[in-house]
């Protein structure tokens, strides 16, 4: 079973995916809901690279086997995904227990690791465009 939810002005969707019994997001999906986040917060992702570098980064901290399960290739629960564009690729891949996820903390870590590029003079992987972000200051 698949619960997809829009992210409003948007024209993206993230799905929440029940699977013997456990509630899965992929790593596509969790980059969709960050750069909605940052969006909501007033950063525009400008090296999408680079953004989806550090949070794959982050979520390696997500064992298999506790916080995900790890999928063979083309496996049924892949072509699920795959079916319904939650993921971009039917290659072996992580899975991530929805409840596992520290989506919190995945985007407080993307930012700061932007900030401090961006304190430091070195490319950032987004840039401040609106408010909250403009204003905001980052020691």
């Amino acid at each position: 079973m698949i619960k997809r939810c829009v992210l409003p002005g948007t024209c993206d969707s993230i799905s929440c995916v029940l699977w013997k019994g456990l509630l899965y997001i992929t790593g596509t999906d969790i980059v969709r809901s960050l750069l909605f986040r940052f969006h909501a917060f007033g950063r525009l992702v400008t090296n999408i690279k680079k953004f989806e570098e550090g949070i794959f980064s982050d979520l390696r901290n997500l064992k298999p086997g506790t916080d995900s399960c790890l999928e063979c290739p083309k496996s049924d629960f892949l072509d699920l995904l795959y079916k319904y564009k939650c993921i971009r690729t039917q290659k072996k891949q992580k899975v991530f227990c929805w409840f596992s996820v520290p989506h919190d903390r995945l985007f407080l870590d993307a930012l700061e690791r932007d900030l401090k590029r961006e304190n430091m003079g070195m490319e950032t992987s987004t840039i401040a465009f609106a408010e909250p972000s403009l204003s905001f200051t980052f020691n």
